[in-house]
């Protein structure tokens, strides 16, 4: 789906993305390891959990991740949480730009003022994501996901009068912008449980799906809707004006917008959990594999990528080995290297020691690997 976004993006970073080095020169490592599979490292990302499909799906992964950690962590200590949505009134007339504007400063609204921190008493902080799908008949909509979680036990008639005085200020913020609210579809409070019949196994898988809930967005297709990457999905399959046109919209709005915010200070709930604050883009350059294996030339590398076969290699390595990949390669007459260089460094610096398994497929390089020019 990436190598078909690049054809039709607009974004620079996009095209770029998990085909460019990050010098510009060469092509990139393969990494193997048998408990975190294949990947190639050195490669530039753009860290877009809009409009890239790799990136958008790594991140939302360790998204979801932290917000596991974050309501066992209330949990722990005798908390409660809610799930509060919060949407806005919209037509096919609306452009998505002016549209998301109103819903930023309805935020802002949400999470400021005397009342709100009256009513933030005892609460630990919230996340927010922000989720969009597209209709042809009401054109793009846009809504709100907050999760709110306090230290204590708040019951369901609190929750939904707290989450109800909210929604005014959210209205109040909407009109200012020339769009509005109802009071009955506006605003939705559910109360997470983070306890299920006392059964941690079901408690992890309860925390699981929430969690993807609240993040995975990138990925979700509504009954009445299609998600940004549905869009993008039906633009590449037909290259109808239509969805090429919404798909170019989606990606100038979206570009440098927030997918996820955090509270911050005293209320931010990752540190709570003790969990590290990580950006989408470290998130996306982390390399997949844990041993470097073989380097790619540039010529093989421009030979893969033209051919479409990224996910080729990495599935031979997955499956079958390093020796299968070397093997493939060969093949085709495209020109690679074992990367000792890595090794000697794993070893410089006193890391742990390559595994067996590693160091076997090593070996199956050399012995299949033909003369590389230059030595």
């Amino acid at each position: 789906m990436l190598a078909s976004a690049r054809k039709i993006t607009g974004l620079d970073r996009l095209r770029k993305c998990r085909k460019v080095t990050v010098t510009g020169t060469g092509g990139p490592t393969m990494r193997a390891g048998a408990r975190r599979g294949a990947g190639y490292a050195g490669l530039s990302t753009c860290a877009s959990v809009w409009a890239c499909p790799c990136c958008a799906g790594k991140i939302a992964a360790r998204r979801a991740a932290e917000l596991v950690a974050v309501m066992a962590a209330v949990r722990l200590m005798g908390g409660c949480a809610y799930l509060v949505t919060f949407t806005v009134r919209h037509n096919r007339g609306h452009r998505l730009a002016e549209l998301w504007d109103a819903v930023t400063a309805g935020w802002s609204a949400v999470a400021s003022g005397g009342q709100w921190h009256q009513d933030a008493a005892g609460l630990l902080g919230w996340c927010r994501v922000v989720e969009a799908t597209h209709t042809p008949r009401s054109g793009w909509h846009l809504h709100v996901h907050a999760l709110w979680c306090w230290s204590g036990d708040v019951d369901d008639t609190e929750a939904q009068r707290i989450a109800y005085r909210a929604w005014a200020r959210w209205d109040r913020a909407l009109r200012r912008s020339g769009f509005d609210s109802t009071p009955v579809r506006g605003v939705d409070a559910r109360r997470v449980r983070l306890a299920s019949d006392g059964c941690d196994d079901a408690l992890g898988g309860y925390f699981t799906k929430i969690a993807a809930e609240v993040t995975a967005q990138h990925a979700k297709d509504s009954r009445t809707g299609r998600s940004p990457f549905a869009v993008l999905r039906d633009a590449v399959e037909t290259y109808r004006v239509e969805d090429l046109e919404l798909w170019w919209e989606w990606e100038r709005t979206s570009h440098g917008r927030k997918q996820l915010t955090w509270s911050l200070g005293d209320r931010d709930l990752r540190r709570l959990a003790g969990v590290r604050e990580e950006t989408d883009e470290e998130i996306a350059a982390e390399d997949v594999g844990s041993e470097d294996v073989i380097a790619l030339s540039g010529d093989a590398w421009e030979s893969v990528v033209a051919g479409g076969h990224e996910t080729t290699l990495l599935d031979l390595a997955e499956t079958d080995g390093m020796a299968a990949v070397t093997g493939w390669l060969d093949d085709r007459g495209l020109a690679w290297t074992p990367a000792r260089a890595a090794q000697r460094d794993h070893q410089r610096r006193g890391d742990r020691r390559i595994s067996p398994q590693t160091e076997r497929e090593a070996r199956a390089v050399l012995t299949h690997q033909r003369s590389w020019p230059g030595g």
